[in-house]
């Protein structure tokens, strides 16, 4: 998934997938309750797809980053590197999952729930 376009009563809103997501849970929280609200179940399979299939790439990088991190002494520059590079992809990844929490709700917003 490429895209993801959401639309409404009033409008529409496309978002590119990969330059989107992760997003801050501030974000998230908002963009949630319109995907459960507006997108096709079908839509939302595949984003939570492409959104798990992320959150696998962020985990395989943070294995990767600790382990050449490992490989250096504590107190040496290229330790540090690795760590930050752990440290960032980390973030990515728990966002990520937290994404992925929102979305799979389903709908969030007590508004719409009685609709």
């Amino acid at each position: 998934m490429e895209l993801l376009r959401i639309e409404y009563e009033t409008g529409y809103m496309e978002l590119i997938v990969e330059a989107f997501f992760p997003c801050k849970l501030s974000v998230a929280r908002k963009i949630a309750p319109l995907i459960n609200w507006y997108c096709s179940d079908e839509v939302k399979t595949e984003l939570l797809l492409e959104l798990r299939e992320m959150a696998g790439g962020y985990q395989v990088l943070c294995d990767m980053y600790k382990e050449k991190a490992e490989g250096f002494p504590d107190d040496s520059p290229m330790k540090k590197h690795w760590k930050a590079q752990f440290n960032k992809t980390e973030i990515l990844r728990k966002r990520t999952g937290r994404n992925i929490e929102l979305v799979s709700r389903g709908k969030t917003d007590a508004r719409k729930k009685d609709a």
